[in-house]
């Protein structure tokens, strides 16, 4: 299971950015193996706002929102206390934003690997919780093909 970061929602789908390639190909073969995605509520307006802004396009924003929204493989998780308090925890003693703490703290309570292109992410969260950007997430799952 993963938890993935608005951060690759948002690269995968915009081929303007750097690395789109890689996130699309990691959102795609997730979607193949029909891995389940734990994402926090906090995705969708995430992704609608950052595709909104930087692409200019409101529309766009909502539908690839939407679309994260409709996989069957997602399960979306509400932002209650206990989460609230376990990335209080984590946003304090790791220096992290809250956004990318709730991140953490879903992938924490739900054992996922988060996959991030969040520097913060990739650098304060070592051993504390799995994180790999799309690169090394793409690469462990090959590697897992190829040994099957």
């Amino acid at each position: 299971m993963f938890t993935v970061d608005t951060s690759v929602w948002v690269n995968a789908s915009d081929t303007l950015e750097a690395g789109w390639e890689v996130s699309r190909a990691l959102l795609q073969e997730l979607a193949k193996r029909q891995s389940r995605l734990i994402l926090p509520s906090l995705v969708l307006p995430e992704i609608a706002g950052a595709i909104a802004r930087t692409r200019a396009n409101p529309l766009l924003g909502e539908q690839v929102a939407y679309s994260v929204l409709s996989l069957p493989t997602v399960r979306i998780i509400g932002f209650g206390r206990s989460l609230a308090l376990r990335a209080l925890d984590l946003a304090a003693k790791h220096r992290l934003r809250g956004a990318d703490a709730v991140y953490a703290a879903v992938a924490l309570a739900h054992h996922t690997t988060l996959i991030s292109l969040d520097g913060e992410h990739l650098s304060r969260l070592v051993g504390i919780v799995s994180v790999l950007s799309p690169a090394q997430a793409l690469a462990d799952l090959d590697a897992e093909s190829t040994d099957s």
